[in-house]
């Protein structure tokens, strides 16, 4: 089909979204879209356009989006791509045949793909609008980077695969909104101490499989305030050293060193407080120094390496790592103690190891149901290389039972160089005897005896022993799982323990003591303070009621009673009432206390 069906071009002009693969439409003609007013997104791919008419998005006043990947165009075609699309945000051109690009974008232009074009020269002065540019895989030389002056808005920019040798000196300084910088597949040998100037911004900087070297006092990434990830995968040359890195201690928290032709890495990252991730994958190390890891890190890479054994990576075990992939090394078998040194662990690789499946790797599988999804378990590729009845069989379906060595293999263990927890005794009492072997050629002054709760985040237990002394017994009651831990200045190993039930009972029955002791406590304090009530309120009734009977009396002898007599000739009688209200106006008979008063038509006399 050599052009756009007529159909499409009459009966759908609402679309707002048009996408054409793999036709041969050679070129794009004049108003090809002149009824595709609405249309926003336009796609047109392997389709063989070798160039486009000047008219040819007339009426596309509203388009945001242009794909034309995979066609035949080429600088000819500048000028169409612009001419009516006002409004154009993202512009797609990958895998054509632009040699130049050209300055005369779309003033509203934000994203432009040029990746895989053979572009050669950029014009100077793009428009400042620009936010990503992708021109991966093409011709570029250094002197071409002038244009980024100015792309003042730019926040991403892909250079991968072109032909840059060096970084012009601040060739950034006017990109500080860049956050991704990718240069990853070119020539760079180089970096100054203000190549970099400017980007105070940036996030994420890729510079994998260039030829980096540096001198030991440089120091390139001394400008970068927020940087997070770095990639310097496949520099095979670098004599990359910490001090090197050292700028980015507070920001960094991904490190990829892969392929890097590393033989030793000497240097610790205990002073990157937020490093997360840490690859060093593909290398040729056999070994790592102690302290190699900081506390904060939570994945690493240790894959295709030259390891016999897992590293000891931090001290006083404090390792948040979470994630540890040792696969296709020469580790044939691990120690207890190796992966309780890291408490958090969760997944671990020892795929293509030549692992030796004897009763020293019995424990694992018990780990591995300890810390892996069970479902997950079964998928784990851990080949058996030894001992011959097992080769090829997989670690994680083998029967425990089958683990086995003969009395030769465990009299030949090599303990030599070594500082192992020998025995731990519970005692029908509740104490615990901790006792441990140091064959190491030196040995520290002391020990630090440390016993954790079951998920290391208290500490229960905390005592220094003087050298000559190898055991000791702790009269603590414990929770029904611990870590016990002991740290010298240059080695530190732990093994979690399950306490035997009669110490649980005993700690049990000890809590329970304490329960009820307090639950008493709390009881007699109850009772005094009802008892002590009663006593107060008893107390406050007999004040009341006497104070009430006072009250009566003296009502009682101010009380006025009146007598009528019922005619005025009729002779006064005794009353036959006794008051007290009378008692006193009535002690002298003879003589009562009179008080008259008229009262008309008749009178009447009122006694007192």
């Amino acid at each position: 089909m050599t052009e756009i069906p007529q159909a499409i071009r009459t009966n759908l002009i609402n679309l707002r979204s048009l996408k054409i693969i793999n036709l041969n439409l050679s070129k794009l003609v004049n108003r090809t879209f002149i009824n595709f007013r609405k249309l926003e997104q336009l796609t047109i791919q392997k389709s063989q356009i070798k160039s486009i008419e000047i008219d040819a998005f007339y009426s596309l006043a509203n388009l945001r989006y242009l794909n034309l990947d995979q066609n035949h165009l080429d600088d000819s075609s500048w000028t169409s791509l612009t001419q009516h699309l006002i409004h154009l945000e993202n512009l797609s051109l990958n895998q054509n045949h632009f040699h130049r690009l050209h300055a005369s974008l779309s003033k509203s232009l934000k994203q432009l793909d040029l990746s895989s074009n053979g572009l050669q020269q950029i014009d100077k002065k793009l428009d400042e609008t620009l936010e990503k540019l992708d021109l991966q895989n093409n011709e570029l030389n250094s002197l071409q980077l002038s244009f980024l002056s100015s792309l003042k808005n730019l926040k991403e920019l892909n250079l991968d695969f072109n032909r840059l040798t060096f970084l012009p000196e601040k060739i950034f300084q006017f990109n500080s909104q860049l956050n991704y910088l990718s240069l990853q597949g070119n020539d760079l040998n180089f970096l100054t101490n203000s190549t970099f100037i400017g980007l105070d911004n940036l996030l994420h900087l890729n510079l994998a499989r260039n030829r980096l070297q540096f001198l030991f006092n440089h120091r390139p990434f001394q400008y970068f305030r927020s940087l997070k990830i770095l990639n310097l995968d496949r520099n095979l040359q670098m004599n990359l050293t910490k001090f090197i890195l050292d700028d980015l201690n507070e920001t960094l928290v991904e490190l990829s060193l892969q392929n890097c032709n590393l033989t030793e890495w000497t240097d610790s990252f205990d002073s990157f407080r937020n490093l997360q991730r840490l690859r060093f994958s593909s290398n040729s190390l056999k070994n790592l120094p102690r302290n190699f890891l900081s506390s904060s890190i939570l994945s690493l890479d240790l894959q295709r390496n030259q390891f016999d054994r897992l590293p000891y990576l931090i001290e006083r075990n404090s390792s948040k790592l979470i994630d540890l992939d040792l696969s296709s090394n020469q580790i044939s078998t691990l120690n207890t103690n190796d992966l309780f040194s890291y408490p958090n662990l969760k997944t671990i690789g020892l795929t293509n190891n030549p692992l030796n499946c004897d009763c020293h790797l019995k424990w694992i599988q018990q780990w591995l149901i300890d810390n892996y999804d069970r479902d997950l378990i079964r998928f784990l590729q851990w080949t058996c290389a030894k001992p011959n009845e097992l080769v090829g069989r997989q670690l994680t379906t083998i029967r425990i039972e089958d683990m086995r060595c003969d009395d030769e293999q465990i009299q030949t263990v090599n303990i030599r160089n070594e500082l192992i927890l020998d025995h731990i005794e519970y005692k029908s009492n509740g104490q615990l005897i901790v006792s441990w072997k140091d064959f190491r050629l030196i040995q520290s002054e002391f020990y630090h005896i440390k016993i954790y709760d079951e998920k290391r985040e208290f500490l229960l237990f905390d005592r220094l022993i003087a050298n000559r002394k190898h055991s000791i017994e702790i009269n603590e009651i414990f929770p029904s799982i611990i870590n016990i831990c002991i740290d010298t200045s240059d080695k530190s190993i732990c093994r979690k323990v399950i306490l035997p039930s009669n110490i649980i009972q005993s700690a049990s029955m000890i809590s329970s003591f304490s329960s009820s002791n307090e639950q008493q406590q709390f009881i007699y304090l109850i009772l005094g303070l009802l008892v002590g009530a009663i006593i107060i309120c008893t107390i406050l009734i007999l004040i009341c009621y006497y104070h009430l009977q006072s009250f009566r009396k003296q009502q009682a002898t101010t009380k006025t009673c009146l007598y009528h007599s019922l005619t005025h000739s009729q002779p006064q009688h005794e009353s036959n009432h006794t008051s007290e209200c009378s008692l006193h106006s009535s002690t002298d008979i003879t003589e009562p206390y009179h008080i008259y008063q008229s009262i008309y038509p008749t009178r009447t006399r009122i006694y007192i």
